[in-house]
């Protein structure tokens, strides 16, 4: 019997496969390493590892901050080639969003105090919907801290939730301006926000991914600006629509957050 023919290699692939692919691979081998940097950064600042003197606890403080924020990039990294790929997809489940605005708030609380800004939730309890918690609160954490970016010293951010009756929630994020001004805020927000390239660098990176998020759960972003605030309005459906090109990878059943 004569052995068959060798089946026919498929297309190579594209460039925008490619990017995705080495975006993916180099985000999963920095995050052991920046892992293991966050966990002992954190034992030295909590004091677990022994009494540090004022000038070093400002110094490791400073390493800390770091570490999240390269680690938040290499996150951020990760969400865009999966959805340079095609394989962005949300994992729902019933949601209530004041545990994840609290929890934000706190992972975030290190950077404020380093901007000397100050971080007000006023989520209620009632905000609620069928959501992925994972991608909502990385969306809402990049959102937060641009913000904080933004703020004047001594400026108050706020993050203020309000249930519709339809089931809908309006998430408001509320900044001063001072520290960039209003103008230059609004525009950067709808730059990417928008539906044209969206600058993906710094914290245009960052609010890329917001973007991605909040349109997969079928929500949308609004900005507003005046002489007293910048606010970003987003505004998310009682749960994802069922559209193919919002891939819903898996349903959970309920769990209390």
């Amino acid at each position: 019997m004569s052995a068959g023919l060798p089946a026919a290699p498929g297309p190579p692939p594209g460039k925008g496969q490619l990017r995705a692919e080495f975006m993916r691979i180099a985000s999963h081998e920095l995050r052991t390493p920046l892992t293991s940097l966050r966990g002992y950064s954190e034992m030295l600042v909590s004091g677990r590892a022994g009494q540090l003197s004022e000038q070093q606890l400002r110094m490791v403080t400073m390493i800390d901050l770091c570490a999240g924020r390269v680690y938040g990039i290499v996150e951020d990294l990760i969400v865009l080639a999966g959805l340079d790929e095609g394989s962005f997809g949300l994992a729902v489940e019933p949601t209530r969003l004041a545990p994840l605005a609290v929890r934000v708030a706190g992972e975030l609380a290190t950077q404020a105090r380093a901007a000397g800004v100050t971080i007000d939730v006023a989520v209620p309890d009632a905000a609620a919907l069928d959501a992925d918690p994972r991608h909502l609160q990385r969306a809402l954490a990049n959102l937060l801290s641009a913000a904080i970016a933004f703020a004047p010293r001594q400026g108050t951010v706020r993050l203020a939730a309000e249930p519709d009756p339809g089931g809908s929630v309006r998430l408001a994020l509320l900044c001063p301006p001072g520290g960039t001004p209003a103008d230059e805020q609004r525009a950067l927000y709808e730059r990417c926000f928008g539906p044209g390239p969206a600058e993906l660098e710094g914290v245009g990176l960052a609010l890329a991914v917001v973007a991605a998020v909040v349109r997969h759960h079928g929500g949308s972003l609004a900005v507003s600006a005046n002489d007293a605030e910048v606010t970003v309005t987003v505004t998310l459906p009682p749960a994802p629509p069922p559209d193919p090109s919002h891939i819903v990878l898996r349903r959970r059943s309920p769990v209390r957050t």
